[in-house]
């Protein structure tokens, strides 16, 4: 994992969990393109180095799946030549991800397993909710128009990794990247953002907040496996599957499928 970790992140210095898709393999033996998809963290706190990084990266599209509350309190900085792309999963932050301490004191304190709960809750939104199939329809509208070599299309959350990693879910399934390889992408994360959830931790003791609460935190902050995995059930037994929700849901074609196959795999 610290070797995966080490050939995804990006040297982006004032984000979190800047990540490269590239160099992954699929079932059918082909690569997805190095600089054409990333996930990442917020952009909000960017400085004019990253930004030029991104630029040089060769970034052109945003995709910022954060509610209006989010990019409020945060807006993104966009890098120059950059186009910026609102498509927001949740009408409010389910995640709980930009919510405070005190917040899930007043939630948590009493009950272990709230924050576990609250986030199997908001990966069911994700899939089941009209605002999600929107948001990720458009998702795939822009990986659709970003078909120009060497063009980069990064998409993005708070923290980038549930609104984000869901989404990881659906494009890498579609260009075919094995259950197992996605699995281990999505729990690549919790590497990510080990020291930045930690001093929350720390904080929160220090602030005496109890084990119920410190577990909502680690629950809601960091990703579970079965949190991923409690998506593809619901997928399969709401929708019959991955690809009948896209086909069905998000009204993704077969000719779209491939095109996004020739966009970002190479042999």
């Amino acid at each position: 994992m610290e070797e995966l970790k080490k050939d995804r992140l990006l040297a982006v210095v004032h984000g979190n969990n800047f990540r490269e898709l590239g160099g992954y393999q699929t079932n059918s033996g082909k690569t997805i393109k190095y600089h054409k998809l990333l996930r990442t963290g917020h952009f909000a706190n960017l400085d004019q180095k990253d930004l030029d990084y991104l630029t040089n990266y060769g970034l052109k599209y945003d995709v910022d799946f954060r509610t209006k509350k989010e990019i409020t309190d945060t807006p993104d900085k966009v890098p120059a030549g950059c186009k910026y792309e609102w498509t927001p999963v949740f009408s409010e932050d389910l995640t709980n991800s930009s919510k405070g301490i005190d917040d899930l004191e007043t939630v948590a304190q009493n009950d272990a397993h709230w924050g576990y709960n609250h986030m199997l809750f908001a990966y069911e939104d994700m899939i089941v909710s009209d605002s999600a199939k929107k948001a990720y329809r458009h998702f795939f509208d822009l990986l659709l128009a970003n078909d120009q070599p060497g063009e980069s299309l990064a998409f993005h959350c708070t923290a980038g990794k549930d609104r984000t990693g869901y989404a990881g879910l659906l494009i890498l399934h579609v260009l075919g990247v094995p259950e197992d390889t996605i699995i281990a992408d999505y729990l690549l994360t919790n590497e990510t953002i080990a020291d930045f959830v930690q001093g929350m931790l720390d904080d929160a003791k220090k602030a005496g907040n109890n084990d119920n609460v410190l577990q909502a935190i680690t629950d809601i902050q960091t990703v579970h496996k079965s949190y991923l995995t409690h998506a593809i059930d619901v997928l399969n037994d709401k929708f019959g599957g991955i690809d009948a929700y896209l086909h069905n849901e998000l009204h993704l074609t077969p000719a779209e499928e491939e095109k996004l196959r020739e966009i970002y795999l190479e042999d």
